[in-house]
Order: C-alpha cells, then structure tokens, then sequence
C-alpha cells in the first residue's frame, strides 16, 4: 500500500514537472504578445484566441506527455499496480481541467486535450501496470 501511495505522490511530480518543462519549451518558442500579464486571467482569456495554434499544440503535446510519464512512474514505483497510474491520471488530467475552465480554452482544444490524456493514461495502464495474463 505504502508503494502504491508513494507511487502516486511522486508520479504526480514527474507528471508536473514534464507538462511545465513542456510548456516552457513552448513559451520560449512561440512567446505570448508583448506587454501580457500572464498571471491575469483575464489577459489569458483575452489572447487564447491570437496565439498561434502551434503553441496550443505545445500544451496539448506537454499535457499528454506529463500524463504518460507521470502514470508511467507511479505504476513503476508502485510495483506496476495500475491503480497507482489510474489516480495520477486522475490527479492531472483534473489540474488540466482546472486550466481549461479557469482559462478559457477552444472547443476542439478541450476535445483533444481529453482524448490525449485518456490515450496517454491508456498507455501507461498497458505497458507499466501488471501484466496480463
């Protein structure tokens, strides 16, 4: 039990610490207009439209690789018990959530971005959790 909980805990970390290093990747080569505030939400809600739509993609790729890597880890640290991936799945795919409605995100955006982390989840679940018999 205890590894499933220290799974979770540090596959959470991992998951967090691929999606920013991704999303910084991304800033850096497609920096928001000039004179934003990237902290306001409401400046974030003003210019997710005229960002370009390789920089979504960037979050979209950082949101999916921190999902697999994240589960990936905790199933590994748990002993590939499955469920120590599935709550870390849950756990950031919900801040992911969290992003999406506390800046609002495109339509598609949010189709895509659910349909990635589910496969990414997916996965992790298959290839580090236990093996089938």
């Amino acid at each position: 039990m205890w590894r499933t909980i220290l799974g979770v805990i540090l596959g959470s970390l991992v998951g967090i610490v691929v999606t920013g290093t991704i999303e910084s990747v991304g800033h850096s080569l497609f920096p928001p207009p000039a004179g934003v505030n990237l902290t306001d939400p409401a400046q974030m809600k003003s210019i997710i439209s005229v960002i370009p739509a390789q920089a979504k993609i960037m979050v979209l790729l950082a949101w999916g690789l921190g999902v697999l890597a994240g589960a990936s880890s905790a199933n590994v640290i748990a002993g590939r018990r499955a469920v120590a991936g599935r709550v870390t799945s849950v756990i950031l795919m919900g801040l992911a959530a969290y992003t999406m409605v506390t800046i609002t995100h495109p339509v598609w955006f949010m189709v895509v971005a659910t349909l990635g982390a589910l496969g990414a989840a997916a996965l992790a679940d298959r290839t580090f959790g236990r093996p089938r018999v």
